[in-house]
């Protein structure tokens, strides 16, 4: 009963601690790029963290594309992966559509959800080769991937590894980490490992009815077990994205 009373007032006192320190990191707009490319380890990823700035992009006329490197086919358990996969990977297109991102600027790679490569694993350096292939040959200015001390080892901090490696391959590429569950479940004691220096946000308030739409349409859509096929997020985590601003940190590619 008491951990049970513990764990949600822990976990405010953490976001309020990040939010405080968030409003000491100074605001940018990111919209020097022409040409992004948008990591995403599952279907929803992108929207969450970075959806309001994709936004952004899109009414600027950039190009920009995303690379889903799993279909998200565990997030519900109980369920047959390959009917989980193909509901969330129709719901993404349906998303990406009404953003106006072309199908050619999307690409699946099918990996399997839970079990993408680390650094120095098995099958890390076929699955960098796709990525790297793509990267030199969108030539983006920047690479948007999930920040390297997200919590789900085997996808988010996966995902990073590979586009870090990739992004190091080509010349003149910007690496950004961009932040979905780091808000909602880094322990306190892990702040200081936070690159402040090099973290910003990005204003998304003009975007922040689109992206609740978009959210909505990734989060509401329930499956025979009446769980989202996204699985169920806590309340807490998304009251995140409701901020008015983006999370990313930089990083030197190759670092």
């Amino acid at each position: 009963m008491i951990k049970k009373f513990l764990k949600p007032a822990y976990i405010t006192l953490k976001q309020q601690i990040l939010k405080s320190r968030l409003a000491l990191s100074p605001v940018r707009e990111h919209a020097e790029h022409e040409c992004v490319l948008v990591v995403a380890p599952h279907p929803d990823d992108e929207i969450l963290g970075l959806g309001g700035y994709i936004l952004r992009q899109m009414k600027k006329g950039a190009r920009v594309y995303v690379v889903f490197l799993t279909d998200g086919e565990h997030s519900l358990p109980d369920l047959d992966p390959e009917t989980v996969a193909r509901e969330r990977v129709k719901i993404s297109e349906s998303v990406l559509s009404e953003l106006s991102i072309p199908a050619e600027n999307v690409f699946r790679l099918h990996l399997q959800d839970g079990h993408l490569p680390r650094k120095g694993m098995r099958g890390f350096t076929e699955v960098l080769d796709t990525l790297s292939g793509l990267v030199k040959s969108l030539k983006p200015g920047a690479v948007f991937v999930t920040h390297p001390l997200e919590t789900w080892p085997y996808d988010h901090v996966a995902a990073f590894e590979l586009a870090e490696a990739a992004a190091a391959d080509v010349c003149g590429v910007s690496l950004y980490g961009y932040w979905v569950w780091l808000s909602y479940s880094l322990p306190i004691k892990r702040y200081r490992a936070i690159d402040w220096k090099n973290t910003s946000r990005i204003p998304v308030g003009n975007e922040m009815t689109s992206k609740k739409k978009f959210m909505k349409a990734y989060l509401a859509p329930t499956a025979s077990n009446g769980m989202p096929w996204s699985g169920n997020l806590p309340r807490s985590m998304l009251k995140i994205f409701a901020y008015p601003y983006e999370v990313v940190t930089f990083f030197q590619a190759g670092r």
